[in-house]
């Protein structure tokens, strides 16, 4: 005999609880999730299935924009609906992530083709594999608009096909600088295709419309009273997993990891007789050995011995409830911290002003960039020079004269 949707919903949160799950937050959300869906069920008169389940998440989906609350409760009810199905199934037997479904690739396989080919070249450059992802998706997406509006022969792609792409109505009320990123990555691929004599057009790539072209902007960092109160600890939020937190924030800052590495850094990465740290770069997959300072050192020594959770993962940083597992990367955390400053000694927030500090500190007290890029993982030592515009005293030697071009009025000397 099946058992009623009351008894469906009990049994999973008696498993979810069974996991370590002690977040009254997330128990909330399931149980308010449970509750909605069997009003819809009882008011369709169906029984819980996951395509039930499906369409129910379909007719809850919030209007574009979602404010923070809606795109919570979204989650949650999607995490609901995997976990009452798997629980049906008798297969919830531990605590996972439900990651959305793959990307949507083109139906002709001869653009499919070109996908892996493009995607190919960029493995063989040795870009990070969530930049290949990210061109994989626009390169698909580009060619699926060509499948519908009729291309089905890359030469039959015209100039008019690259600037009409970008009129569809999917890009409006985007942000500029997600518009600018797929027209970045499609004018990779177009040339891709120019280089490489896929196409008989050699001209694809320069109707990428200009206002899309990827821009340049100033690098921020944080002012040196900003830099001295986070590495003391100073504006360290009263929160249980302050201890845990602190320590994100001063890989990043001292040692200018980036945030997808801290996250993912192991126990066994610390060489505690050596003094050193290796990982594995998320982006890159190159390996990187950075001397462990003392202050990182020692507040990883605080946390390791004193607040960090038993657990069996080798994770360095968990979660502070239970499930005691890896932590996703958490923007909050360096949000809690650089929320205590004003815009002037935090010109924004996030893990990234950290890295930018970093590299811009090294820039002034004139280490050679080749050592920068090396300590920062970057695969080419170009990649540091928009730093340059954060170093203020290097800056004012570069300053050109005004001879030949002097000013008539007076009041400039």
């Amino acid at each position: 005999m099946s058992r009623s949707f009351d008894q469906l919903s009990n049994d999973t949160l008696v498993k979810m609880k069974g996991f370590g799950t002690k977040n009254r937050d997330v128990l909330k959300k399931f149980k308010q999730a449970c509750r909605e869906l069997n009003a819809y069920l009882k008011e369709n008169n169906l029984v819980f299935s996951f395509e039930n389940g499906q369409k129910w998440l379909s007719e809850m989906m919030p209007q574009q924009p979602m404010s923070y609350y809606q795109h919570l409760m979204t989650k949650a009810r999607r995490r609901a609906v995997f976990l009452l199905s798997e629980c049906q199934a008798g297969t919830l037997d531990s605590w996972r992530k439900y990651p959305k479904k793959a990307a949507e690739r083109p139906k002709m396989a001869k653009y499919e083709e070109l996908v892996f080919l493009h995607s190919q070249k960029q493995v063989s450059a040795g870009m990070a594999k969530a930049t290949i992802e990210l061109s994989m998706r626009v390169d698909s997406d580009f060619l699926i608009y060509l499948e519908t509006s009729g291309r089905n022969d890359i030469n039959d792609i015209k100039l008019c096909d690259v600037t009409g792409y970008f009129a569809q109505n999917k890009f409006e009320g985007r942000k500029p600088e997600g518009v600018r990123a797929y027209a970045y990555k499609l004018k990779s691929f177009l040339t891709f295709l120019e280089d490489e004599n896929l196409v008989a057009e050699k001209k694809l790539s320069m109707a990428i419309p200009k206002v899309f072209a990827k821009q340049e902007s100033l690098v921020t960092v944080l002012s040196e009273d900003a830099v001295n109160a986070v590495r003391n600890g100073d504006v360290k939020p009263s929160t249980g997993a302050a201890v845990r937190d602190h320590v994100a924030m001063l890989l990043a800052l001292r040692l200018g990891l980036r945030a997808s590495d801290i996250f993912k850094m192991k126990l066994a990465d610390i060489d505690w007789n050596n003094d050193s740290i290796s990982v594995i770069q998320q982006k890159t997959g190159i390996p990187i050995t950075l001397p462990l300072l003392p202050d990182v050192g020692n507040a990883l020594m605080e946390y390791i011995l004193h607040f960090r959770p038993e657990s069996s993962c080798d994770t360095v940083i968990l979660r502070h409830n239970a499930p005691h597992q890896a932590l996703v990367p958490d923007t909050n955390i360096a949000n809690r911290y650089l929320s205590k400053f004003d815009s002037e000694d935090c010109p924004q927030r996030g893990f990234h002003i950290l890295r930018r500090t970093f590299s811009t500190n090294m820039l002034r007290n004139n280490i050679p960039r080749s050592v920068i890029s090396a300590a920062a993982g970057q695969i080419s030592p170009n990649s540091i020079d928009v730093y340059l515009s954060a170093d203020e005293e290097s800056m004012r030697k570069c300053a050109l004269p005004l001879k030949g071009i002097e000013c008539a009025r007076g009041d400039l000397k």
